[in-house]
């Protein structure tokens, strides 16, 4: 047993035990776990919240547990969480997931529409025209066939996220911003036929110690792209 007085303040709540562990994850995030052991007297000198992990700097405490022993020592077991990041590096590699699904479009907006409903003056398909406006109304009659009633096509969703960790506070500001390729590019996630150019829908993050892990919500658009006069087009290397 360690009587009290026989190791200095520095020497026990340094004293770390052989069930410390370090464990580097593939999302490229580090957690450890230090057992330290002191004095009831010197149970100020323990660390604490957000205080570094002795040996990598990468690392902050996040929580600790205080257990009284008998003895009159004071056992504090440290969790430490950081993310893997060399020089000027601020986040980690991203984890991609794409959502599959489709959307609904109005018919006339079909590429093929020249063959499907053709124009005005020249209908397909038993198309139906304002002889006004010249706007679609729907099909109808004997010619419409199998397109009878039809009012939509449906086109592919595409829906990705991207979530990494980083050091950096998320800018907020860059939400709902068109993008030409996300900042994976095409190394990552390979560019989708007959998608122009993505929204940046949004980018949730939650915050552990002073480490953020994000959330970047994308939206493909189709051929013709986002209505940039609608949305903002992200700046270069934002």
């Amino acid at each position: 047993m360690i009587k009290k007085g026989e190791l200095t303040i520095d020497d026990i709540t340094r004293r770390k035990q052989t069930d410390s562990t370090y464990i580097v994850k593939n999302d490229g995030t580090i957690e450890a776990s230090l057992t330290f052991v002191t004095d009831k007297t010197n149970i100020d000198s323990l660390p604490k919240i957000d205080d570094e992990h002795p040996d990598d700097v990468r690392l902050q405490c996040y929580n600790r547990t205080l257990t009284y022993g008998n003895n009159g020592l004071v056992t504090c077991t440290c969790s430490y969480f950081g993310i893997a990041v060399v020089g000027t590096t601020q986040k980690t590699e991203p984890v991609i997931s794409y959502d599959a699904g489709t959307n609904q479009e109005p018919v006339e907006t079909h590429p093929r529409w020249n063959t499907i409903g053709g124009e005005p003056n020249a209908p397909e398909n038993g198309a139906q025209y304002d002889e006004d406006t010249g706007q679609f109304l729907g099909f109808a009659g004997d010619d419409a066939g199998d397109l009878l009633g039809v009012q939509y096509y449906l086109t592919p969703a595409t829906n990705f996220t991207m979530t990494y960790w980083t050091t950096k506070q998320p800018d907020l500001s860059r939400r709902l911003k068109v993008v030409k390729d996300p900042e994976i590019g095409t190394k990552i996630f390979p560019r989708i036929p007959n998608v122009k150019n993505f929204l940046l829908v949004d980018m949730p993050y939650r915050k552990v110690g002073t480490i953020y892990q994000v959330t970047e919500q994308y939206t493909g658009s189709g051929d013709r792209g986002w209505n940039e006069k609608i949305y903002k087009t992200m700046p270069t290397g934002s």
